[in-house]
């Protein structure tokens, strides 16, 4: 004697298209979401490198400014040598 509880399933053939369905739109909407983010992505790694140039220009710009400093230093020290000198001299 078999049960009518076995031979029932478990959803019907609508309930069975309805997820199918909800299912189908949950994905559209998440590849939707996914292709923002990749754009986004994109954008984030452009301007991460356009930053990075920046960056390094700002380092190259700030050590032309110091190395003019340094050569300024040599100069004033190296007047200030030969002026000790010619009055040593004198």
């Amino acid at each position: 004697m078999e049960n009518n509880d076995e031979k029932k399933e478990w959803y019907s053939n609508k309930e069975l298209y309805e997820m199918m369905v909800d299912l189908s739109k949950g994905l559209e909407k998440t590849n939707a979401e996914l292709a923002k983010t990749q754009v986004l992505i994109r954008d984030y790694n452009g301007l991460r490198e356009r930053v990075d140039k920046c960056e390094q220009r700002v380092d190259e710009i700030s050590g032309a400014g110091k190395g003019g400093k340094d050569m300024w230093g040599y100069v004033v020290g190296g007047v200030g040598l030969l002026l000790a000198l010619i009055s040593y001299l004198a």
